[in-house]
């Protein structure tokens, strides 16, 4: 069978190789798995769509070491009109959301970039608005940004100080490329 390699593509740079992200991605299900140890159950939040594939890689990696443990209730939210064009954030809870967390549970959101974090910041009052109390955040790529002091992931992949445009692993451009296993940046 042949070895996988990451693609390469016209306009397209290799940031992270797919190997680099799965690495990251078990590791941080490992920190989240011993975080949560002592605990029975934990929510898991999804933002979806840039957050689908890092959020079913990393559902995966936490089954195996704690198989059961995990209630998945996704979200929609979004502050991109287009590339790089921002817009008021929206956040977006399906009707069932309220039934298919547990309460009294710790809450992780999962999301593929943390930027400027006023998405975030919106999401994590509109959850705790829900009645859920204890919140954390894992992200698979902080942008090193100024931000509010209240948006800091408690679990992070990479750090990244650039600023130009990611995609593949979830990430878009012009909704393209998500399906990506590595993650590239724009040339």
């Amino acid at each position: 069978m042949g070895r996988n390699v990451d693609l390469e593509l016209d306009g397209l740079e290799i940031l992270y190789s797919k190997y680099e992200v799965l690495s990251v991605v078990a590791s941080l299900a490992r920190a989240i798995a011993g975080y949560y140890d002592k605990i029975h159950t934990v929510n898991v939040v999804p933002v979806m769509t840039g957050g689908m594939q890092f959020s079913a890689s990393l559902l995966s990696e936490l089954e195996k070491l704690r198989p059961g443990k995990w209630l998945v209730s996704p979200i929609f939210a979004s502050a991109y009109l287009s590339d790089e064009v921002l817009t008021e954030p929206t956040i977006e809870f399906p009707k069932t959301f309220d039934e298919r967390v547990d309460f009294e549970a710790p809450t992780v959101v999962v999301d593929d970039l943390l930027d400027t974090g006023t998405t975030m910041m919106k999401l994590m009052k509109a959850i705790q608005l829900k009645g859920l109390q204890r919140v954390d955040l894992a992200v698979l790529i902080d942008r090193q940004r100024d931000r509010p002091k209240e948006i800091i992931p408690r679990f992070c992949g990479f750090q990244l100080k650039s600023d130009r445009w990611l995609v593949g692993f979830g990430m878009d451009s012009e909704q393209r490329y998500r399906g990506l296993e590595a993650i590239y940046v724009q040339v």
